[in-house]
């Protein structure tokens, strides 16, 4: 009789292996999950902005050493600026929260930021004659 008389039953232990139905719950686990998601998500996001970046440039039709620096530049810190939402994400579902809506408004409301502020660091370039 080596059992531990204070430990959990097996039937408590079944129960708790079907209420996570194989889900890692570790902030490891959690982590992993939350950031491959918002790697593709990555996708979209540098899409919109290529896109987008592409369009004030082909726009203007002025395209120096100083807007493709502007754009290099501006390119590592949206990459850089990326990893808040995977890491604020991580830590909503550490916490117990479990919907999407978090994720998917970060995600909007991140890329729209990104947008203006892609806006304002080119348009000040390319439109430079505007009062």
């Amino acid at each position: 009789m080596n059992e531990n008389p204070y430990a959990a039953t097996n039937t408590a232990n079944a129960s708790i292996s079907e209420d996570t139905l194989g889900e890692d719950r570790s902030l490891l686990g959690i982590a992993r999950n939350v950031f491959l998601a918002w790697e593709k998500l990555r996708i979209i996001y540098l899409g919109i902005l290529t896109l987008f970046t592409l369009f004030l440039v082909g726009f203007s039709g002025f395209l120096n050493y100083s807007v493709v620096m502007s754009i290099v530049i501006g390119a590592f810190f949206a990459n850089l600026l990326y990893f808040a939402g995977p890491v604020i994400d991580t830590y909503i579902r550490w916490l117990g929260y479990r919907s999407s809506w978090p994720r998917w408004f970060m995600f909007v409301c991140g890329t729209l930021l990104s947008l203006l502020l892609a806006l304002g660091l080119l348009g000040s370039q390319l439109l430079p004659n505007q009062p």
